[in-house]
């Protein structure tokens, strides 16, 4: 028996035959041409036929999981159809490189600038762009686009080094269990179509996976381990653990449209925490009530320049009309060092995290600031929109915010523009310098929002993505206990609301010292609402003071 680890992207179990899939790789050849025209035309002949094999991935992926994550195969043409990935590859045929390599060095430089920010979701984009090139590539060199057949009469657990999205859609669903790979990321689109397939899925295992293929394998999508060639002991606990897995999420399904309250009565409300369009149908399966933050700097990042106001407005407008009966929370942009927001000229920073970022871009860039203010305040009117600012340190800030907005709000009475005159506005508490004098910042704002994953980062002095720092970062340290407690009475003394959002907020176990902290609202990503709204029913808070006393 062999214990594997990595990271698990897909919750659940899965036991059954390992079946390590190669993909052929590309022999890309570079070559000089003669005929630049006749080159060109066979670049773009290959373009048509990808864009039909693509569409047909699409049609293939719409009948197993829904239009919104098959259309990552219609964005895969966009790529392909990208003017700058056009350009690069038709400037190269000029200078007589053959279609092959061009398309090759083009995908490879888009994908790396990718790949350069320092964002997870924009790092993942990279295999989209590889997917879509190397489909181009295969057409280019007469070979078939996807094969992924796999060679066993019983359901598998396909194994790879890698996986592409149009692999990972392209299988038989009846011969999978799940998967497992050695690269990948949690927010790739193959681990995204995992999870909607509903299949077990690790990746980031370090053992080459080629040496364990035919082998009885256990994933365990839950704690990220694959366990090779188990004993008749490990066996007989994964069937057992996979059955309560089984029932446990009949029992998060049964939670949709309960109300979010204690078995004594205590309401908490628990709303979504959103990057992307994408993730609003995702937020309504899962019960959320409302948007409790949408991260606006997803438009702006990996980008010549900014979205202009008509396209934040449409954006902002899509996500208030999802929600026409809820509160909507949008964030400003954050934005930082290594966003992929050039056009700002944001410095390097060797020190990001403590860098130019938040509302502090914001009020260096007044037009930038004042056109996002614009698009928010013209789609206030679809419903219930509450605007947050980040990295807020001080009382002054927020004062020039409120001056910002009421000039916005005079130019769109002149202009004869819609908006709603009810629009919250709230900011982020994230650093202790604003946690400290939170009595006074929540006097002039209508809600908080504690960031608890900076919180506990800049309070403790811990990157927590520093591997050296594992065994020191403590999310349960006393001192955020403290802070916590500080901010929630300081911002109801004032009569205001305050929500929490972070990573530690998904967890159920300490759901009930939340509860014991009077905290408003949760915010939580779709996946994990209907997990603590069971967290939220089963606890009863009538016992305030030894909840407290159990704090973290």
């Amino acid at each position: 028996m062999k214990e594997l680890v990595g990271k698990g992207v897909s919750g659940g179990i899965a036991i059954g035959k390992l079946y390590f899939f190669k993909k052929s790789i590309l022999d890309i050849p570079d070559y000089e041409v003669d005929d630049i025209d006749a080159e060109l035309a066979r670049y773009h002949d290959g373009m048509e036929l990808a864009k039909i094999q693509l569409k047909e991935i699409y049609d293939n992926a719409c009948e197993k999981v829904t239009k919104k994550e098959s259309v990552i195969f219609q964005t895969h043409i966009l790529i392909l159809e990208d003017s700058k990935f056009v350009s690069l590859v038709e400037t190269a045929i000029r200078k007589r490189k053959n279609a092959e390599s061009a398309v090759f060095d083009a995908s490879t430089k888009l994908a790396n600038m990718f790949k350069a920010i320092d964002d997870d979701y924009f790092r993942a984009r990279c295999n989209d762009i590889i997917d879509a090139a190397q489909i181009l590539l295969q057409i280019l060199q007469n070979k078939n686009a996807v094969n992924t057949a796999i060679d066993d009469n019983d359901p598998v657990i396909v194994a790879a080094t890698d996986l592409l999205p149009s692999d990972t859609i392209s299988f038989d669903e009846e011969n999978l269990l799940g998967f497992v790979t050695n690269g990948g990321s949690q927010n790739s689109h193959t681990s995204i179509l995992a999870r909607t397939m509903g299949l077990p899925s690790v990746i980031q295992i370090h053992e080459p996976l080629g040496s364990f293929s035919g082998q009885t394998a256990i994933i365990d999508g839950l704690l990220g381990k694959v366990i090779v060639d188990p004993d008749k002991n490990t066996m007989a606990l994964y069937h057992a653990k996979r059955d309560r897995y089984v029932k446990q999420q009949l029992r998060l399904n049964r939670q949709v449209g309960l109300p979010s309250e204690t078995k004594n009565k205590q309401y908490i409300r628990l709303s979504a925490d959103i990057g992307r369009i994408d993730d609003i149908e995702k937020a309504k399966a899962n019960d959320a009530e409302g948007i409790g933050l949408f991260r606006s700097e997803m438009l702006f990042m990996s980008r010549e320049k900014a979205p202009d106001e008509s396209e934040q407005f449409e954006t902002y407008k899509t996500i208030i009309r999802a929600f026409p009966n809820n509160d909507v929370v949008i964030c400003t942009v954050y934005g930082g060092s290594g966003k992929g927001m050039d056009y700002l000229d944001i410095p390097h920073e060797k020190n990001p995290a403590l860098g130019f970022k938040g509302i502090r871009i914001s009020l260096e860039n007044p037009e930038f600031f004042r056109t996002q203010l614009r698009a928010l305040y013209r789609a206030s009117v679809y419903g219930k929109l509450s605007i947050l600012l980040p990295m807020v340190s001080s009382p002054e800030e927020i004062e020039y915010v409120r001056r910002e907005i009421e000039k916005i709000k005079n130019e769109l009475r002149l202009q004869g523009k819609n908006f709603s005159e009810n629009v919250r506005v709230g900011v982020i508490i994230e650093t202790p310098a604003a946690a400290i004098i939170s009595d006074q910042i929540s006097k002039d704002v209508d809600f908080l929002t504690i960031n608890t994953n900076n919180l506990i980062q800049y309070t403790l002095a811990m990157d927590r993505e520093n591997q050296k720092l594992i065994d020191f970062y403590r999310p349960y340290h006393p001192a955020i206990k403290r802070l916590l407690k500080l901010i929630i009475d300081n911002t109801h003394k004032n009569g205001k609301q305050v929500s929490i959002c972070g990573e530690i907020v998904a967890d159920s176990a300490i759901t009930k010292n939340l509860l014991a902290l009077k905290a408003d609202e949760l915010v939580l990503r779709p996946a994990n609402l209907l997990k603590i709204k069971a967290a939220v029913r089963e606890t009863d808070t009538s016992n305030l003071s030894a909840l407290l006393e159990d704090v973290f």
